[in-house]
């Protein structure tokens, strides 16, 4: 079956599936992006890998984005420490720019490059250039080619974080369950984050001798961040009084937010509010300032200049800010720094995003409905620590009473933050294996 597979990907699947990048690169930036940033890829790792220390052990991460980099990054951290050095290829554009700002920094991974495109002799290319001692990947991001090339040189390789959907075709689908079959099969350990994620596994890999469950390295990594967050200074109002966070929120999260926001800060004079939009394109953002007119928004990049109301008032508004809208990345962590209740966004798009965050800092999150995509956002739910809304509506009454009852709010936030200290672990346990099978 294995034989089939690699006949059937690189000949047929593979090749209609760069075809299909190629011509959504034309229509879709990030894609072309995605696939320029692969050109030249191998003369850049050749002069990079130049630069590191020979006789130093290697090691391979390979992830697809922001989120993955994210789970990586605690047990990099932990790898780089104990002396080895690591290369990080990433499959897209948000993904390379995240790791490649921290590319070289202590505890970071020594170089960051696009994976090149899936075909056997790029993979064939890539372990020759490497070599490294453990190929390392994160919650269920798996090329076949990446995985057969490796097994064929014979380097450990391990899945770390690992995840698995109910709805997933490597799951539910025997087609899908095949091809990853032979992909797990080639797998030195699986660390699956949930007992349910080691059950779905277990039924594409039966058989697997090293099938763990090892918890979620984001909990680390939101921890180790917390530990070393340098928070960017706001206005005074905004460090004595309660503060709301709107964190990555989409349009859809927007429409049921931006009406209740409105409504609380009307009836509580003392709250301010910090808004994170996800896109941060200047019409999105003229957008967002145009929903809170008749209030004075500041925009992050200008706090250091005097607030400009934006008119639509019957008197003047107050100099001092009410609202500040973030207009560059990199910064929602830092900010939950001076939460007191957070919207964390996607909750009415996609998909919540990471409700771990505000948790970590003691700030009980509230999300939309489609929050099933993240375990973590399902077990605060339901242990009371985090607030799923369905509606607008509930939005704004959830929003209500977490604002009129500080004391309340603030308890449950503290639980919240027990709750993320007492998941930590899984970095430590995935350090201790990486580092076994690099022997």
């Amino acid at each position: 079956m294995k034989l089939f597979w690699q006949i059937f990907y690189t000949g047929l699947l593979l090749p209609l599936a760069v075809a299909a990048a190629y011509l959504g690169g034309m229509f879709h930036p990030k894609v072309r992006a995605s696939l320029r940033g692969r050109r030249g890829v191998f003369r850049r790792l050749k002069s990079a890998l130049a630069g590191l220390e020979p006789g130093r052990p290697l090691l391979w991460f390979h992830v697809v984005s922001a989120g993955e980099y994210l789970q990586a990054a605690p047990v990099i951290t932990r790898l780089t420490a104990h002396g080895f050095q690591v290369v990080l290829t990433v499959s897209s554009v948000t993904g390379h720019q995240w790791a490649a700002k921290r590319a070289g920094q202590p505890g970071q991974a020594a170089v960051v490059e696009f994976l090149p495109l899936d075909f056997p002799w790029n993979m064939r290319r890539m372990v020759r250039l490497l070599r490294p001692r453990v190929v390392v990947y994160t919650k269920f991001d798996l090329w076949p080619n990446m995985v057969w090339a490796v097994r064929r040189a014979g380097i450990p390789q391990v899945l770390i974080s690992g995840t698995l959907q109910p709805a997933s075709l490597r799951v539910n689908n025997r087609v899908g369950r095949s091809l990853f079959a032979t992909l797990y099969r080639d797998l030195d350990a699986i660390l699956a984050v949930t007992g349910e994620d080691h059950q779905r596994f277990a039924l594409t890999a039966p058989d697997h001798p090293r099938l763990l469950v090892a918890g979620d390295t984001r909990f680390d990594s939101v921890l180790d961040r917390k530990q070393g967050v340098v928070p960017p200074p706001l206005p005074p109002a905004f460090t004595r009084g309660p503060v709301f966070i709107a964190g990555s929120i989409w349009p859809a999260d927007e429409a049921r937010l931006f009406p209740a926001l409105r409504h609380v800060l009307a009836r509580h004079p003392d709250v301010n509010a910090v808004i994170v939009p996800h896109e941060i394109t200047p019409s999105h953002l003229k957008e967002v300032e145009t929903a809170f007119e008749g209030m004075t928004v500041l925009r992050f990049s200008r706090l250091d200049d005097p607030p400009i109301p934006l008119g639509g008032a019957s008197s003047p508004p107050s100099p001092t800010p009410r609202i500040i809208l973030v207009d560059s990345v990199g910064h929602l962590s830092a900010l939950y720094y001076y939460g007191s209740i957070a919207y964390v966004g996607g909750g009415f798009a996609s998909g919540v995003h990471n409700t771990m965050e505000p948790a970590a800092f003691g700030v009980p999150p509230l999300f939309g409905p489609r929050y099933h995509n993240a375990p973590e956002a399902v077990e605060m739910a339901a242990l009371g620590l985090g607030v799923p809304v369905r509606d607008g509506a509930e939005l704004e009454t959830a929003l209500f009473s977490l604002a009129d009852d500080a004391a309340g709010t603030k308890a449950m936030g503290h639980r919240a933050a027990q709750f993320i200290k007492a998941k930590a672990g899984a970095s430590d346990r995935c350090f201790q294996l990486i580092k076994e099978l690099a022997k």
